[in-house]
């Protein structure tokens, strides 16, 4: 077997709640030939378990436990050096952190980028931060290259001053490179110096898309942090030193007194390097102190930032109005004497100083004359503390969610329900209850609601909306998915936590076709920023039961197209997704079972024969009992005519998740089958039991393994129906 160009290493330590997401976004990657090499730095959690499940379906994974915590440098060395024994002629390589998400072609552009560019050594993605509930936090991506530029010393002077470490460290670099650079060093904010002695290597290319999203949880860079990270086993004494005098002082040494670069950099130009690097690095520590000291005063004294703010524009103003800008800029240009510049720039930065700090004054003296007021010192000040403390966790989502139904309802226009661009799961789970709670709440007139959503999903909403539009009839199956990944990329998520370019676009199809020059928008982001509480174990279920109103689906005629299937059957689909993967085992189980339950009922697969989503299908094949329906599905009629089938179903069978719920909404006992529980959230389990109980339908969720079960199931369902079952086909046991 040809060893892979590509190999990827991911130090792991303490971070299972976001691992399962982390790996399957790397595992879906387009390009596909790499080896994920997982260092297990002695997790406490279920991390271990997590990366062994995916890798004995998944021979691209390697794991290691290490028998000892060796910290943060030294496991990312190792994960490094195991990477490339496991192949040792692998040119590039990246490393991989255990929480964050890659978009499915991220190896591929950055894999053509070192292709194409033989001087580049290092190229990364621009990136999006996401909060550890995957919503992508409002920051502008950050940008940063040296592409173009030869001149080695001009490298390392841009790399100092604008490089970000921690967005630049998790690109694709030339193995070789990386490893002339020294890895990871034993020094703090090692990333820093290994990017700067990348930067004598070659020149950094950045790619102008979103295809990574780093999942932050806040500022978390403190040297002390580190020191306990990098050194669990004693911390040494230079790990002490202020880190840009121990970062020039191993530059100083590698270079010019050790010479490891030569020929290229001589000795005498490697002690320039360093103390080149000292003064630049020492100037960027002093401006962080700065930055930290200004922000921590920030957090004690919170009154002082909008002052700062108006005194920092003011200055600015001040800047632009006396023309002092412009001044500067035909002064350089003209004269380009830098000591003149530098006084002209002091001059300015003195006046704008001095007008600042009378604003400043002016502010604090207006600031303590209001809080003295009486009514501020009895009322207002108390009752704010008091909301503070009062507060949960989703109390002021709740707060904008009303909000926002309130202006939608105030606004007497028609009102675009969606458009519904995610999971079935997820719109038949939560979005339709929330929706009929809202419409009950606020007593919406139905008359004013168009609900948005696809495959004929109207059947779900006839009791709630009296009009209803459909993606595919607004665009191409083609056009929808281009798009709809094209939302994933720009969002980091399929959950709709904010409106998209996509849904805008919708909004504008659905207008035009019915001839609106305005309308209100219910987007499902009101419901999915609020119920994100309850999902991640941060508010209580009374969260969603006063939020959402569980009630049967509309009933549904078989109606003619489904007029020649038997008078009662089983509705089966299966399809593949993290919980129950496509493995082997698993199509050989259930193309048993499916031929096992034909042989008792017969059997309806409802099975599109659409590719509209990313899950795939299994086909069982056909045979005595089997009856394939795909043949009176559109992309427009699809989920009704599923609908249909389930309604007039015995039983439901199929993969957990998505359809499976749809059964109890139409009285329909069903069964959710899986083969791994680690995949499976507890909350939708949650819901969807309770949903069970509520509507007298079961919902029962098993392991593919515990067939038995199943077939003692059908039994039951024969007696109760009182029909003769047929001779017993025993299921074959799981392998």
């Amino acid at each position: 077997m040809t060893s892979p160009r590509v190999v990827i290493g991911a130090p792991l330590y303490n971070h299972a709640a976001d691992l399962p997401e982390t790996i399957e976004s790397l595992l879906t990657q387009s390009y596909r030939e790499f080896t994920l090499v997982c260092v297990d730095d002695q997790s406490s959690d279920a991390t271990g378990e997590i990366v062994e499940s995916y890798a004995a379906r998944d021979s691209r994974i390697v794991y290691v436990r290490n028998a000892t915590r060796l910290g943060m440098i030294d496991n990312w060395r190792l994960a490094f050096d195991l990477a490339l024994e496991q192949s040792p002629d692998a040119a590039y390589f990246a490393w991989a952190s255990d929480h964050d998400v890659w978009h499915p072609r991220w190896l591929r552009v950055l894999v053509d980028v070192l292709d194409r560019h033989p001087e580049v050594v290092l190229a990364y993605p621009r990136n999006r931060r996401i909060g550890p509930d995957g919503v992508v936090i409002d920051k502008r991506p950050w940008q940063f290259d040296t592409a173009g530029v030869d001149a080695l010393r001009v490298r390392f002077r841009r790399t100092m001053s604008d490089m970000s470490a921690g967005n630049m460290i998790y690109g694709l670099g030339r193995s070789d490179a990386i490893r002339r650079a020294g890895v990871f060093r034993h020094v703090l904010v090692p990333d820093r110096l290994l990017l700067m002695e990348l930067s004598l290597e070659g020149q950094f290319k950045q790619v102008p898309e979103v295809l990574w999203f780093r999942r932050w949880h806040g500022q978390f860079f403190s040297l002390q942090r580190q020191r306990h990270a990098f050194f669990p086993n004693g911390r040494p004494l230079y790990a002490y030193v202020p880190w840009w005098i121990s970062h020039a002082s191993a530059l100083t040494w590698i270079l010019g007194v050790r010479a490891a670069r030569a020929p290229g950099i001589g000795r005498w130009a490697g002690v320039r390097l360093g103390g080149r690097y000292l003064r630049l690095a020492g100037l960027l520590h002093f401006r962080q102190e700065l930055k930290a000291f200004r922000i921590e005063l920030f957090e004690r004294a919170t009154f002082l930032k909008p002052i700062y703010v108006r005194s920092r524009n003011l200055y600015r103003g001040v800047i632009r109005h006396t023309g002092l800008d412009a001044l500067s800029g035909r002064w350089s240009k003209s004269f380009g004497d830098a000591i003149r510049r530098r006084r002209l720039v002091r001059l300015v930065k003195r006046k704008a100083r001095t007008a600042a700090n009378e604003a400043i004054g002016s502010g604090r003296y207006l600031l303590r004359a209001v809080r003295a007021l009486p009514l501020m010192q009895s009322r207002v000040i108390p009752w704010l503390v008091r909301q503070e403390i009062d507060e949960v966790p989703a109390g002021r989502e709740v707060g904008l969610m009303k909000r926002a139904l309130r202006t939608v309802v105030k606004s007497r226009k028609p009102i675009i329900v969606g458009p519904w661009l995610s999971e079935v799961g997820f719109e038949v789970l939560y979005w339709i209850p929330f929706l009929t709670w809202a419409v009950k709440e606020f007593d919406i007139d139905r008359d004013r609601l168009i609900v948005v959503s696809r495959g004929g999903a109207d059947v779900w909403y006839r009791d709630l909306a009296e009009h209803y539009e459909d993606i595919f009839d607004l665009m191409s199956v083609k056009d929808y998915r281009h798009r709809n990944e094209e939302r994933w990329s720009e969002g980091g998520n399929q959950k709709q936590m904010a409106p998209s370019a996509f849904d805008d676009d919708i909004v504008d199809l659905v207008k035009a076709r019915r001839g609106l020059s305005d309308v209100a928008v219910l987007h499902p982001s009101v419901m999915y920023r609020l119920f994100r509480y309850f999902w991640y174990g941060k508010g209580a279920i009374s969260l969603l039961e006063k939020h959402a109103v569980y009630r049967p689906m509309p009933a549904i005629d078989r109606g003619p197209a489904l007029e020649g299937l038997p008078a009662e059957y089983a509705a089966v689909r299966f399809y593949f997704r993290p919980s129950f993967p496509d493995s082997t085992e698993n199509r050989a189980l259930i193309g048993q079972f499916v031929q096992a339950l034909s042989r008792r009922m017969p059997v309806v697969l409802l099975n599109p024969g659409l590719s509209l989503d990313d899950h795939e299908d299994f086909d069982p094949g056909t045979g005595k009992g089997v009856h394939k329906i795909d043949h009176l599905m559109t992309p427009t009629t699809n989920l009704q005519v599923q609908s249909a089938v389930i309604a007039h179903a015995r039983v439901f069978v199929g993969t957990y998740g998505g359809l499976s719920y749809l059964g109890p909404f139409y009285g329909v006992p069903s069964i959710g089958l899986f083969s791994y529980e680690s995949e499976l959230v507890a909350t939708h389990l949650d819901i969807s039991r309770r949903l069970s109980r509520r509507l007298a339908a079961p919902l029962v969720t098993l392991d593919i393994r515990e067939v038995a079960m199943v077939e003692m199931l059908f039994d039951t369902l024969h007696r109760d129906s009182g029909t003769t079952s047929a001779p017993r086909a025993p299921v074959a046991p799981a392998s």
